[in-house]
């Protein structure tokens, strides 16, 4: 567990804090860091974050606002776009993202989003078409060739989407979740065995019980009953001390 004792900075302080899951003296370390540094948008974004995941959105809102008053701050505009999907107001944040496609001009992340958003209202044309802008943008970015192929794997596009997903990972090697989505697409794809060692690898990674589960479905889907029900019952032990 990192130590405060090290940290010469308030934000130093506030990032260490954060890692030990200290949120309310992550928070005031936040605020002091701001108190000296009125215009670092990064501290402002931290506080920002904090003040939102313990329940006070409407702070964290003008925050955010507060932040693209300064300056350019690509993880601020995207936390109020999302923010904005949260309280159910989907045209602020096609808004904002559109404006963002403008300002951050080798994003992806303001083009996978919005395809993300179309989606939701079931236009899968716009949707290809705002993940074909998000490719174009930053076609280095691992995040966009995954969203892209989970879309395609829903669209029953295998093979594309297996490729996309593979250009993901070499991009993401080491993400965890990354080898989880390839392994539901490879699941959706019907390569089962394959599946099986994308959600092994996710696992050696970092251990998730989303993708132990994911591992257990497909074990009895393959009539691997046993190894599956010691799976569930080690599972079920584990969530239970650690609830």
């Amino acid at each position: 567990m990192c130590s405060t004792a090290w940290a010469k900075s308030y934000e130093q302080k506030a990032r260490a804090f954060e890692q030990q899951g200290q949120w309310t003296q992550a928070r005031r370390a936040w605020q002091s860091t701001l108190i000296q540094e009125p215009k670092n948008l990064d501290a402002r974004y931290h506080l920002a974050q904090l003040l939102e995941k313990s329940g006070h959105p409407s702070d964290a809102e003008s925050l955010y606002k507060k932040n693209m008053q300064i300056g350019r701050h690509l993880n601020t505009t995207v936390a109020l776009a999302e923010l904005y999907i949260k309280q159910k107001e989907p045209l602020k944040a096609i808004k904002l993202l559109k404006k963002a496609t403008k300002i951050f001009r080798n994003e992806a992340v303001p083009w996978y989003l919005l395809a993300e958003l179309s989606l939701q209202t079931n236009d899968s044309t716009q949707a290809q078409y705002y993940f074909q802008k998000s490719l174009k943008a930053d076609p280095l970015n691992g995040f966009a060739h995954l969203r892209y192929a989970q879309f395609l794997s829903i669209k029953k596009q295998h093979k594309q989407a297996l490729n996309h997903a593979k250009k993901a990972l070499r991009l993401q090697k080491e993400c965890a979740q990354c080898w989880r989505i390839y392994g539901d697409i490879l699941q959706a794809a019907n390569k089962p065995q394959n599946a099986l060692k994308a959600y092994q690898h996710s696992l050696a990674i970092q251990p998730s019980s989303d993708t132990r589960q994911h591992f257990i479905y497909l074990l009895q889907q393959l009539g691997e009953h046993q190894r599956a029900k010691r799976m569930q019952q080690a599972l079920d032990a584990w969530k239970k001390n650690n609830p």
